[in-house]
């Protein structure tokens, strides 16, 4: 599931201009430029590139250093703001910080448990939180709209429009309104999103393994025989799909059959990343003359949450995924070659007339 979207970064134009991430960490690095919107869901969001387009990011932190071009809208226990956001910004949160550092072009509107602003903003801006802090540092080119049980408006902030306080039922930010939300830690937030992708993707294996025993130990055996070679029939098939997608999409009716096809090949890539856990859960214990496989399972899916809770390793998730895609292809075909050749063996039904034909 992790990396099942991965086919939607290559094929922008035919799934549809928003990308989907999801993980214990999603990072957009300072060298990276993300075309098109962005909806990202993680223990921990990190937009330290750019973002060319709106970005949606809901997490235990949603911490933005570099670029956006469009509009945000973060939903997080922390949401921390230091670069710039070229539309409007609408963050929801136990902690929301605008630094000084940060410049946003649009409106800014907020909901937390406490709310500072030290940085620019050119629109109107609308405050809501147990505390709210405009600092000395913040400059806002448009009204001020706040609410809160405790306030403090710096002197030295520079505001062009009007000041006004409001009741807090009464400024409208939304369902949480009125509401102050905890500041969950990431050391809580990652591990639980961990064990609900160990736990997703163990009860698929599970139902491959319980439906499928003897093709699940031939992909296993398929992956383990010859990793390399599973691996680059993976990625062919990767970079082929978009391709047949594309053509589909060419015809009239060839569109309605590329969509189930897209999501199609999105659950076979999740099939591939669960595969390739259990390939390498069961390669493991091998080593220990183990042989198991509901315990190479666990293994390999546990390999998988750990890789994608830490930073800058998802890459191993993407060789896990592309190993189990490869093996799950070669074990179909020569599931196919074996079913060949039975139907050769088998005695015609008809043994009389075979022999008057001969």
């Amino acid at each position: 599931m992790i990396v099942g979207l991965l086919c939607l970064s290559i094929t922008p134009g035919v799934v549809g201009a928003q990308e989907q991430l999801t993980g214990g960490s999603v990072v957009i690095g300072p060298e990276e430029t993300h075309k098109g919107d962005l909806e990202a869901t993680a223990g921990d969001v990190r937009i330290e590139g750019t973002v060319d387009g709106d970005l949606t990011a809901t997490g235990g932190t949603v911490t933005i250093t570099g670029d956006v071009t469009g509009d945000v809208t973060a939903t997080a226990g922390s949401v921390i703001i230091e670069g710039t956001v070229a539309g409007d910004l609408t963050a929801t949160g136990g902690d929301v910080r605008v630094r000084e550092s940060a410049a946003v072009d649009g409106m800014v509107r907020t909901t937390g448990g406490a709310v500072t602003v030290d940085g620019t903003v050119e629109d109107d801006t609308r405050l809501d939180g147990d505390t709210v802090r405009v600092g000395p540092t913040a400059a806002i080119g448009g009204d001020l709209t706040y609410s809160a049980d405790e306030a403090t408006i710096s002197g030295d902030a520079e505001i062009t429009g009007t000041v006004t306080e409001t009741d807090r039922d009464e400024l409208g930010m939304g369902p949480f309104s009125g509401a102050s939300l905890p500041d969950v830690p990431d050391a809580v937030v990652t591990p639980l999103f961990g064990l609900y992708l160990f736990c997703a993707n163990f009860a698929l294996g599970a139902v491959l393994l319980v439906a499928a025993p003897r093709f699940s130990a031939r992909v296993s055996e398929q992956g383990t025989d010859r990793p390399l070679l599973s691996g680059g029939v993976g990625l062919l098939t990767l970079l082929a799909m978009p391709f047949a997608l594309g053509a589909l999409f060419l015809s009239i009716i060839g569109i309605p059959l590329a969509f189930f096809a897209t999501y199609g090949f999105v659950f076979v890539l999740w099939i591939g990343l669960v595969y390739g856990a259990f390939a390498l859960g069961t390669w493991g214990l091998s080593a220990f003359d183990r042989g198991h496989r509901w315990s190479g399972l666990a293994l390999g899916l546990a390999i998988v949450s750990l890789a994608n809770a830490l930073p800058y390793v998802g890459f191993l998730l993407v060789l896990i995924t592309l190993f189990g895609l490869g093996a799950f292809g070669r074990a179909l075909y020569d599931w196919r070659l074996d079913r060949g050749d039975d139907d050769a063996q088998r005695p015609p039904p008809y043994p009389a007339l075979e022999a008057a034909d001969e």
